[in-house]
């Protein structure tokens, strides 16, 4: 999250990093903290969820919309509506063309040791209320307004998110969505992505000519289901189409000056 690779920063080089119920600037006492805490956890178990990866993203078609003001704001907001007892840090990040935050949650509120955790109902509350608060704070960003519940189902079926309620583990499923994330964000075209997988020990499989899914605990798992579309995968063309014009753009320009320089 503190990488300064994909992190945002404006035209001045500045950036902000909400730390709540935090002291120190520095990721090591942040760190000491959330150990500190963990520690007041009322109800322990050996599987018991430590830290929570939460994000705040916006729609690539919203980008001249939105600033790092708006953002900050938007995370303070989040924060307050999730849960003020808890420890937090979220930082502003740009990649893949479109502007997100990352929110690291602690397991637990700050020194009652009561659990974060949200229910899947109070998630798609909290996904409600929070994406209300934007349409009436920044109707501008019109874009990345979705309907919740309908457009955007879950990606587990009832009966796998009954099984994460009772056992508290992560699914196959979800640790297959977690590798292929991280691929993709490493990718720069569909070869590297499927190259990428593979590495990581998973056994693709073709459909029709095209690599579609992954083989992984004797069970198939296509791509499309776990939220990477055929158009998902290709806009990684695309992202690399226009890095190579925009390096072309870029000498061209340079050489430009140069010529122009040579002539006065």
């Amino acid at each position: 999250m503190m990488n300064n690779k994909d992190r945002l920063f404006d035209k001045d080089g500045q950036s902000f990093a909400i730390t709540y119920n935090l002291k120190g600037n520095s990721i090591n006492e942040w760190e000491k903290q959330y150990k500190s805490n963990e520690l007041c956890r009322q109800r322990k178990r050996k599987d018991s969820v430590l830290l929570t990866h939460e994000i705040l993203s916006w729609h690539r078609d919203d980008t001249k919309n939105i600033t790092l003001d708006k953002m900050e704001e938007m995370a303070t907001e989040y924060i307050r509506q999730r849960n003020p007892k808890g420890l937090f840090v979220a930082v502003p990040h740009f990649d893949k063309d479109h502007y997100h935050i990352h929110i690291c949650a602690s397991g637990v509120e700050n020194k009652t040791g009561k659990s974060l955790r949200l229910s899947k109902e109070n998630l798609g509350k909290l996904k409600k209320d929070i994406q209300q608060f934007q349409v009436d704070r920044f109707p501008e960003l019109s874009k990345s307004v979705v309907e919740h519940g309908k457009k955007n189902k879950s990606l587990l079926t009832e009966k796998e998110y009954q099984v994460k309620l009772r056992t508290g583990r992560e699914t196959h499923k979800e640790r297959i969505i977690g590798i292929l994330k991280t691929c993709y964000k490493k990718a720069d075209s569909e070869r590297t992505f499927i190259d990428l997988v593979k590495d990581c020990g998973l056994q693709t499989y073709d459909r029709g000519g095209r690599t579609t899914g992954v083989f992984y605990e004797n069970q198939k798992f296509r791509f499309s289901r776990l939220g990477f579309t055929e158009e998902r995968i290709k806009e990684l063309e695309k992202s690399q189409t226009r890095d190579r014009e925009l390096k072309q753009t870029r000498n061209n320009e340079q050489k430009r000056s140069k010529e122009q320089g040579l002539e006065k």
